[in-house]
């Protein structure tokens, strides 16, 4: 069955894949420890795009423990060679999200622009191959969730409202999208934000000791 799941390409493929992580997500003692060997790419992610590396950590956890499991490591590659938009790299960045957030670090001019402090740290990728590869790697892998992170905390910052420290809507956002599902617009920052179900998991996260002293 999985051989003809493989032929048939695309969609039943995908969401056996998405099912089955819905499944068998990422045990939280094996997330601990994984976080705690990547600590040096966290510390220096979380500083060149200063934002709190406690905070990444929390967002990380909650992806990985509800969203990925070991098959990720082997398919996500195979998905996206043909072509679909994959989550791909420890903390699980889309490609589609991957060239957005270059080009919003490359673009002065775009409302998303974080500042010119992270002007071309990760370059315009001339390949969905360039993507893959980049996502793949490690160290790359959460310069790119830390970037995105700045972009979402310094969007909401420039319309006057700071969620520096509301890491349950900064995950809420990470995990959703910064543009609405239903027309594509940009979701509107506001004053009274609320979190969705993956924000309210990583305040606990980021609440609780143990991320706290996991290095």
């Amino acid at each position: 069955m999985m051989n003809k799941l493989i032929a048939g390409g695309g969609k039943i493929f995908a969401c056996f894949l998405l099912l089955v992580s819905f499944i068998f997500a990422e045990h939280p003692d094996t997330t601990m420890f994984k976080l705690k060997e990547q600590s040096e790419n966290i510390e220096y992610a979380s500083k060149t795009f200063n934002i709190d590396s406690v905070k990444l950590k929390a967002i990380i956890y909650v992806e990985r423990t509800n969203n990925y499991n070991w098959q990720d490591e082997y398919f996500d590659d195979y998905l996206a060679k043909k072509g679909q938009n994959s989550s791909i790299g420890f903390c699980q960045v889309q490609m589609k999200t991957a060239y957005w957030i270059e080009c919003q670090l490359a673009d002065s001019t775009s409302e998303f622009y974080p500042g010119n402090e992270y002007k071309d740290i990760l370059p315009i990728s001339q390949s969905a191959q360039e993507i893959i590869d980049k996502l793949e790697d490690n160290h790359m892998n959460f310069l790119y969730a830390a970037a995105y992170i700045r972009i979402i905390q310094s969007y909401w910052e420039s319309r006057g409202y700071s969620i520096d420290d509301r890491v349950d809507i900064i995950a809420t956002i990470f995990s959703y999208g910064m543009f609405s599902r239903q027309t594509g617009e940009p979701l509107k920052p506001n004053a009274d934000p609320k979190p969705n179900r993956f924000g309210e998991e990583a305040l606990l996260v980021y609440s609780d000791q143990l991320i706290t002293n996991n290095d």
